[in-house]
């Protein structure tokens, strides 16, 4: 079961879904950070929070993820789930922190609506909060980070080329229960 927090969205057509996931529960044991697998129970949470995620959103255009193994883990029931049409290893995710994922989401064309990142605290939350045009309860839940495992959904009214500071509206979190 996953926990959801959510807040009305803005009036207004909203026309595009970003959505930013933490990865899953990963261990230590690995040579670098790269390397690092998804625990047994991270794989189960990786499961729970892409079928609630899927319930959330339905299907996806476009799934962009990290390079290192936990996050490509946690993308695998994501992909099963949400049917993207293109799935994207993008070490942006990894290595450029929020301005590389913005960057990867304004390049995009604007007939993609929904899109799926897959990457690592704080950079999620970071980006997330950024993003957000209120400051409400989930802007405060967020701009203190979130627990692996967890999506941030966000409505965006803008075309990606405009997307910037407080120029989306974060309606849900979900979060895989522990």
């Amino acid at each position: 079961m996953v926990a959801a927090v959510t807040t009305p969205a803005p009036v207004g057509p909203v026309t595009r879904t970003l959505v930013l996931v933490r990865h899953s529960k990963a261990s230590h044991n690995a040579l670098t950070d790269l390397e690092r697998p998804l625990t047994s129970r991270g794989w189960d949470m990786a499961d729970d929070l892409a079928r609630d995620l899927h319930l959330a959103v339905g299907d996806a255009d476009l799934l962009l993820v990290s390079p290192a193994a936990r996050a490509r883990q946690s993308a695998q029931p994501v992909e099963q789930r949400l049917s993207p049409a293109e799935v994207r290893v993008e070490p942006a995710i990894y290595h450029e922190g929020p301005s590389g994922i913005l960057d990867l989401v304004t390049a995009l064309d604007d007939e993609v609506r929904t899109v799926v990142v897959v990457g690592h605290e704080p950079t999620v939350s970071v980006l997330a909060h950024m993003l957000h045009d209120a400051d409400d309860a989930l802007a405060s839940q967020v701009s203190f980070g979130v627990p692996t495992a967890t999506a941030l959904i966000l409505q965006v009214s803008t075309s990606w080329a405009e997307l910037g500071p407080r120029t989306a509206h974060l309606g849900r979190v979900l979060t895989a229960a522990r």
